[in-house]
């Protein structure tokens, strides 16, 4: 291939992802830098890190900080086991296992805004029907669930897991249709349980779709504001208040785009290094060959 025979080639290939490129541009590195330079004081004419400083010393922050850390642990871990516990369950042989399947992954389809008020009705304190089924069995059934602590953030907790257990079981189920079945044959026929065969082979050769699944789920879990803001408005007495519904606040509701800027920089650094040292620590233990 001539030079000029290539650069035609690349030239038409840029211009193919020129538009894709300056809408990545507009959308995501622009206001990326534009949030930085606002966090460090740039646009008013000095460069520090005062803002930084009273954000780290608010006690509202550091609240904000320990709500997400509870959130993101209590919601990210049940809804990966059970997305990977259906996965396992539908994609075995059994009848109207499609519809099933529909049935779990249908929440995902949904907006967490509709998810998060179908959750306020089922879990009204006078008209909803888990108070309703909880005095069925003869438990508190007065609870008021998106007013008053802890059972606030229990509320949006399992908004996350119902939500989003139908969307892990899905790529869960795509990792196990990819593992060759005559591996399940051969151990069947040396003797194999069947909690042998999981342990041994399904739970192996779902590494890469695992470790995919809980990156997924940890980055959800730092981005929740929708049903937070539905539901509970980081209340009561800022015990659901995380990280992105505090950016919300500060930068649309009490307008200090600076606090809210270092707060959005500050979030950014940390799921970039989150994910650099899971990506790169976890990659060991991740096997590749099915």
């Amino acid at each position: 291939m001539t030079i000029s025979k290539k650069l035609r080639t690349w030239g038409a290939a840029y211009l193919l992802i020129l538009p894709s490129f300056i809408f990545l541009v507009a959308f995501t590195f622009y206001p990326i830098a534009y949030s930085v330079v606002t966090s460090l004081d740039a646009a008013s004419g000095g460069i520090g890190f005062g803002n930084y400083s009273k954000m780290l010393s608010s006690t509202e922050f550091q609240q904000a900080i320990r709500n997400n850390i509870v959130y993101a642990f209590f919601s990210t871990v049940p809804a990966v086991l059970i997305g990977l516990l259906l996965a396992i369950v539908l994609n075995t042989k059994m009848k109207g296992k499609g519809f099933y399947r529909f049935a779990v992954f249908y929440p995902t389809i949904l907006p967490i805004a509709t998810a998060s008020m179908i959750w306020v009705f089922l879990l009204s304190q006078s008209i909803g029907l888990v108070n309703h089924l909880l005095g069925i069995m003869g438990l508190p059934s007065k609870i008021d669930w998106v007013n008053t602590s802890p059972y606030a953030m229990v509320s949006i907790i399992i908004v996350y897991i119902w939500k989003y257990s139908g969307y892990y079981m899905l790529l869960f189920l795509s990792g196990l249709q990819s593992i060759d079945s005559s591996l399940y044959d051969e151990a069947y026929l040396e003797g194999a349980s069947g909690w042998e065969r999981l342990r041994m082979i399904t739970l192996p050769l779902l590494s890469p779709t695992t470790f995919f699944v809980v990156l997924i789920a940890i980055v959800n879990s730092f981005q929740a504001v929708d049903q937070i803001y539905v539901m509970t408005k980081g209340g009561p007495h800022n015990s659901t208040n995380v990280l992105l519904y505090y950016i919300y606040e500060y930068g649309f509701v009490y307008w200090e785009p600076e606090i809210a800027s270092s707060a959005s920089t500050l979030l950014f650094a940390f799921l970039l290094i989150l994910t650099f040292f899971y990506w790169y620590g976890g990659q060991r233990k991740v096997n590749y060959e099915r």
